[in-house]
């Protein structure tokens, strides 16, 4: 009943982020402090969910146990890494919460990818849910990033474009979304 009650609470901080940002975004606004804290806290709920989950081996995947967890550690480690690498970069919480859009981050790990720190993320909770073996995880995994893309691509890309012009759209051309090596822009 937890459980269900968690998945509940992170689908009504989903859909309440989704309409601030989208309402902020529009006006050429950055994040509100209440918008920030719904997504930290829909964040942090959807990872205990997914570790949850894992933990406790839902809707167990027929996959070697060994196999699986040393490869999701790994994945998960990596996952972590990326994701700090982003978080560093933009130097400021307020930044990196989207409550701060005064500069654009390019540089670092940025080079390889507009989004690493989702990239990050992504891959912590695919390796979470792979070394548990729990194809509950994984789906809510698989959930969370096909939200996060949908965010990508119908709010976060046109308000960057919009704020930072044709800077944004230079970064764009040259920097693949996920990850990938920089292209030469003409």
């Amino acid at each position: 009943m937890l459980y269900v009650l968690g998945i509940i609470l992170f689908i009504f901080l989903s859909l309440y982020s989704w309409f601030g940002i989208k309402k902020a975004y529009e006006k050429g606004n950055t994040l509100a402090t209440n918008v920030a804290v719904a997504i930290w806290a829909g964040d942090t709920i959807h990872f205990f969910l997914v570790l949850w989950a894992s933990l406790k081996e839902f809707w167990l995947m027929p996959i070697n146990k060994t196999v699986a967890l040393v490869g999701g550690i790994t994945m998960a480690v990596l996952g972590v890494a990326i994701m700090l690498l982003g978080m560093l970069e933009f130097r400021s919480f307020k930044r990196m919460s989207g409550m701060d859009s005064s500069r654009l981050i390019t540089s670092g790990i940025y080079r390889y990818s507009r989004n690493p720190q989702y990239v990050g993320w992504f891959l912590a909770l695919l390796g979470i849910s792979i070394a548990g073996r729990s194809l509950l995880a994984l789906l809510l995994t698989i959930a969370l990033i096909i939200g996060i893309h949908l965010y990508n691509v119908k709010l976060e890309e046109p308000y960057l474009e919009r704020v930072f012009g044709e800077e944004y759209s230079k970064y764009k051309k040259s920097t693949p979304r996920y990850f990938g090596f920089p292209r030469k822009v003409r």
